[in-house]
């Protein structure tokens, strides 16, 4: 059973976040290199907040590396995911869609992010080595 979700955004930010701490690239310079304060930077990195496509290609190029690669750190993470029976990965409902209205009050909207979802990922690609 599937009994903790998470969101492609929260991937994507740790995703991000470890591959930022493994270039030793803090904060507050890839977010100016994006042209964002270093707490909008923060909230993408943790999930609070969704990368758009736009801040997707940003970042890439502010770490240096391709958005392909990217781009494949974060299906290859969500795949690992997945294929774990506790852990659900799917789109973030938008508060202004149906689909969030409807699912209101049945947990479909908390979504781990942050520390928690940090190990869970950095313990999946520890077994995938």
């Amino acid at each position: 059973m599937k009994d903790k979700m998470v969101s492609y955004s929260s991937v994507l930010g740790v995703v991000i976040a470890n591959k930022r701490k493994e270039l030793s690239i803090e904060q507050s310079v890839l977010a100016e290199k994006m042209g964002l304060s270093q707490a909008s930077y923060s909230r993408l990195e943790s999930g609070k907040s969704t990368f758009s496509v736009d801040q997707m290609f940003e970042c890439a190029q502010a770490l240096d590396i391709p958005v392909e690669s990217l781009f494949n750190l974060v299906v290859n993470t969500v795949g690992n995911l997945q294929s774990n029976d506790d852990v659900l990965v799917q789109a973030q409902p938008r508060g202004n869609t149906t689909k969030a209205k409807t699912a209101s009050g049945s947990g479909v909207g908390t979504f781990i992010a942050g520390a928690a979802l940090g190990a869970l990922i950095i313990g999946l690609a520890g077994k995938s080595k």
